[in-house]
C-alpha cells in the first residue's frame, strides 16, 4: 500500500508511506528555497516523493490530509464556531478567520487545490484519492506509531486544528482512545504565539527565540500575575483555559496575536521596531515559559495519575517547545518518553496517512528509525557540480579523520551527508561543525556564518555511548527535541554547547542510522578528548537548510566557513592572513 501524506500551509511537505513504513519525506521550503513556503502547494515534495520510490500517480493507493475536512462541509464546524461565538463573542477578525477556515478545508477546496497542482505539474487531471483524518488524532499517530511503545499516554498540542487546541489518547497497538480535549479559543498555542510577537518576534517562526531568551530571565511576580489572568486553571482543576479577551478577541493596534488588553495588562510597550532587547523583555520570556510548562505539568500529572500509563508521545507545534518537553522528562512523571521529531503541521499528513494504514491494513506502522528521510545525492552527482563550480577539492583516505583535524584545528565546518534529514533540526546531514571546546569557535560560528541573537543556545551532536559523561539523566535524544542538565564535566570541556542555564539540547548519535557521523565523532574523540561537536543547521539567517550540492556550495562560498565536507570531498578556503573586525569591512 502506497499512502502519501501532505501538508499544504506554513511549511507545506509531503512523505510517503509504503506498507506502513515511512520511507520519503520532506518540506517544500528546501526544495524552492523559500523559507518556510507559505502558501506553496508540496507538489515538488510529492514528486520527490515518487521519484524516490520509483512510483507513478498511479502507484499510489491514496493521498491523505490531516484536518476532518467533511465536518467542514457538514455544519458541524460552523455549529462549534456559532456556539463557541455564544459564549466568547468575537471581534471581525475572528469571524473573518472562522469563514476563512470554513472554505479553505472543505473537501470540496482540498480536492480542488489538489486536482489543479497535479492537472499542472503532471497533464492529468484524476489524482489518486484523496482521504482526510481530523487534524488532533494525525498528530497523535505520529506519535503513536512513529514510538517504539505498544501502549502509552499521547498529548498532543498545537494552536489550533479543526475545533481542538490540545487532546490526551490512550494509545495502544492500532487504537487511540480520546481521554480529553481542550478546544477554541484555550489554545496554550495561540497564547505562545502573542507573546512570541509581543516580544518581537513573528509567531509561528519566532517561538523558539522566545524559549531561548527565557534561559536569560528571572522570576518576576507582577508579569506572573499579568499571565495568571490569561492562562487559568480550567473548571475540571487539571485542565485550563486561555481568555481570548487578551489574544484575538478585542482592538488590535499592535497586532493581529494580541489585543490592546494584553498591553494594558503587563503595563509596558510592546517591543517592535528596533527596539533593543532589555531585561525586562528576558523576564517576560521568562513568565511566559513558566505559564506554559504549569499548565502542562499539571495537565499531564493528573492523567498519568488516573491512567497509570507509564510512557508518553507527544506531537503539534508545541512539542518543539525544548525547555517545556525537558521539564516533563525532568518532572519523572514517565519511564520514558517519545516526541516526533517534526511534530507540526507539516508533518500531519504523514499521520493521516499512517493512522489510515492502520485502519485498512489492520496492523501498526513501523516505529520510526531515522529521519534522513529527503534527497541524497551520488557522490558522482556531488563531483561534478564541484566541477562545474570550478573549485579544488580532494578525497582524503579517511574523510572522518580528515573533518575531526579540520575541527580539532579550530576550523568551522559544512558537513554535507547521506539523505536531507526531515524536520527543523539539523541532524548530521546538512550541518555546520565546529569544535565545542572553545567559547571563541562557537562565537565565530555565529558573527561570521549564522548572525544569530546572542540568547539562542548551539547545540551539541554527541555519541550516544559516551550520553553519561556529558548529560545527568541521560537518555537516547535522537532528534534534538529534548534537554538535559550539563554535568560539571561538559561546563569544563565543552562549554561552547552549554546553554547559560546549564542545559545542553542534543542530539545523539548512534552507528546504525548515521553511521559515517558517528564515526566523525569518534575520530574528533582522538584528537580532541572528546566525542562531541557544535551542531547547527546548515543555512544562513532567513534561508531553508541546503539541500542540494549546489545549495551548499552557494552557503559555503558566501559564509565565513572554513571548509566544506561533502559526500568524500573535502573542499577548503586558503588561509586569510588578516581577519578585518567587523567594523572595518565596507558594506
Amino acid at each position: 500500500m502506497n499512502v502519501i501524506g501532505y501538508f499544504h500551509g506554513i511549511d507545506p511537505a509531503a512523505g510517503l508511506i509504503q506498507d506502513g513504513r515511512l520511507v520519503a519525506f520532506v518540506e517544500e521550503e528546501r526544495l524552492m528555497r523559500y523559507k518556510h513556503a507559505p502558501g506553496s502547494f508540496p507538489i515538488r515534495a510529492i514528486d520527490f516523493c515518487l521519484e524516490s520510490a520509483g512510483l507513478t500517480l498511479d502507484d499510489v493507493d491514496f493521498f491523505t490530509y490531516g484536518w476532518d475536512a467533511p465536518r467542514y462541509g457538514n455544519g458541524q464546524i460552523e455549529a462549534f464556531y456559532q456556539e463557541t461565538n455564544r459564549e466568547y463573542p468575537p471581534n471581525s477578525g475572528t469571524r473573518a478567520w472562522q469563514k476563512g477556515n470554513l472554505s479553505w478545508f472543505s473537501e470540496q477546496g482540498l480536492r480542488r487545490r489538489l486536482q489543479q497542482e497535479i492537472v499542472r505539474f503532471y497533464g492529468r487531471a484524476d489524482p489518486p484519492e484523496l482521504r482526510f483524518y481530523p487534524h488532533h488524532k494525525s498528530h497523535a499517530a505520529t506519535a503513536l506509531f512513529g514510538s517504539p511503545f505498544d501502549e502509552a499516554l499521547v498529548f498532543t498540542i498545537d494552536g489550533s486544528g479543526d475545533h481542538q487546541c490540545a487532546t490526551l489518547w490512550h494509545g495502544q497497538g492500532t487504537q487511540l482512545e480520546l481521554l480529553c480535549e481542550i478546544t477554541i479559543p484555550h489554545s496554550l498555542g495561540w497564547f505562545y504565539a502573542a507573546m512570541t510577537e509581543f516580544l518581537g518576534f513573528d509567531a509561528y517562526d519566532g517561538e523558539y527565540k522566545v524559549m531561548g531568551l527565557a534561559a536569560y530571565g528571572r522570576e518576576n511576580q507582577k508579569f506572573r500575575d499579568a499571565l495568571a489572568r490569561v492562562v487559568q486553571p480550567g473548571p475540571n482543576g487539571f485542565d485550563y483555559t486561555v481568555d481570548p479577551k487578551y489574544i484575538h478577541h478585542g482592538p488590535h493596534t499592535y497586532s493581529g496575536r494580541f489585543t490592546d488588553h494584553l498591553v494594558e495588562l503587563l503595563g509596558i510597550a510592546p517591543r517592535q521596531g528596533k527596539r533593543p532587547l532589555e531585561a525586562v523583555h528576558e523576564d517576560l520570556a521568562f513568565e511566559t515559559q513558566h505559564a506554559l510548562e504549569s499548565h502542562v505539568l499539571r495537565l499531564l500529572t493528573h492523567f498519568r495519575r488516573t491512567t497509570g500509563l507509564k510512557n508518553l508521545c507527544m506531537a503539534g507545534g508545541c512539542a518543539l517547545n525544548v525547555k517545556m518537553n525537558s521539564k516533563i522528562h525532568q518532572s519523572g512523571l514517565f519511564d520514558d518518553m517519545f516526541i516526533f521529531p517534526f511534530p507540526s503541521d507539516s508533518g500531519c499528513g504523514i499521520g493521516a496517512a499512517m493512522a489510515i494504514h492502520a485502519e485498512l491494513s489492520g496492523k501498526r506502522p513501523e516505529p520510526l528509525e531515522h529521519v534522513y528521510l529527503g534527497p541524497s545525492y551520488t557522490d558522482q552527482q556531488i563531483e561534478a557540480q564541484l566541477q562545474s563550480c570550478g573549485l579544488a577539492y580532494h578525497r582524503p583516505e579517511n574523510l572522518e579523520d580528515a573533518a575531526a583535524d579540520l575541527l580539532a584545528a579550530g576550523k568551522v565546518i559544512g558537513w554535507f551527508q547521506t539523505a536531507l534529514e526531515a524536520g527543523p533540526r539539523a541532524l548530521g546531514a546538512r550541518s555546520i561543525l565546529a569544535d565545542p571546546r572553545s567559547i571563541d569557535a562557537r562565537d565565530r560560528v555565529n558573527s561570521a556564518i549564522k548572525f544569530r541573537e546572542y540568547w539562542r543556545p548551539f547545540c551539541p551532536s554527541l555519541t550516544e555511548e559516551s550520553a553519561s559523561r556529558f548529560l545527568k539523566r541521560a537518555g537516547r535524544g535522537p532528534y534534538m527535541v529534548l534537554a538535559f542538565e550539563a554535568t560539571e564535566e561538559s561546563s569544563r570541556t565543552v562549554p561552547g554547547v552549554v546553554h547559560v542555564d546549564q542545559t545542553m539540547r542534543v542530539q545523539t548519535v548512534d552507528r546504525r542510522s548515521n553511521p559515517r557521523y558517528h564515526a566523525m565523532l569518534a575520530a574528533f574523540e582522538r584528537k580532541a578528548g572528546v566525542p562531541v561537536v557544535l551542531n547547527t543547521s546548515f543555512n544562513i539567517k532567513g534561508e531553508p537548510i541546503v539541500c542540494s550540492p549546489r545549495d551548499a556550495l552557494r552557503t559555503y562560498s558566501s559564509t565565513g566557513l572554513d571548509a566544506l565536507v561533502i559526500g568524500p570531498f573535502v573542499v577548503e578556503k586558503p588561509e586569510v592572513p588578516v581577519r578585518l573586525k567587523p567594523e572595518e569591512v565596507i558594506r
